[in-house]
């Protein structure tokens, strides 16, 4: 990739203004391009929600009983345990985990405001704190893939 000199680089800012008053990207064309960019992990084996205990409807009243999601692919089988973050903070949630077929893998936790990663142990067993509330979906990577080969459904937290 080329380096541009600052005057450049002041030429192309002042293009790309140009260009986004005159004749601006169309949202369609937008949406388009947001739409394709989830298929980047379209080689991903998808790993769908089989058990939600929020919809199992708990006999136990409690103020906080963590939920607990189990989403199921012939890969694996990954169960996430979803707990108030109680810890001082922004609000969230802290989300632990275990992939059944217990291996080390490198765990994207994709939300609303962006992604986190964290890292499964060899026994499969990962952490996530201050995940915020919203949708969530989780990719796993194992033995140091450059790609996703396991990714979630998306549910809400």
């Amino acid at each position: 990739m080329t380096a541009f000199e600052p005057a450049e680089r002041e030429l192309l800012a002042q293009v790309s203004e140009m260009f986004d008053e005159t004749d601006p990207v169309p949202e369609f064309v937008l949406e388009a391009a947001r739409a394709t960019f989830g298929w980047r992990t379209i080689d991903a084996e998808l790993a769908e929600l089989t058990s939600d205990s929020l919809l199992e409807g708990a006999a136990v009243r409690a103020a906080r009983i963590p939920r607990l999601l189990t989403f199921t692919a012939d890969a694996a089988t990954l169960v996430v345990e979803v707990a108030e973050h109680l810890r001082g903070g922004p609000i969230g949630r802290r989300l632990l985990g275990q992939i059944l077929s217990p291996r080390p893998a490198e765990v994207e936790v994709r939300h609303s405001g962006g992604t986190m990663s964290v890292t499964a142990d060899e026994f499969g067993r990962f952490r996530a704190e201050a995940v915020p509330p919203g949708p969530i979906s989780l990719a796993c990577r194992f033995g140091g893939a450059m790609k996703p080969q396991l990714v979630t459904s998306w549910v809400t937290i």
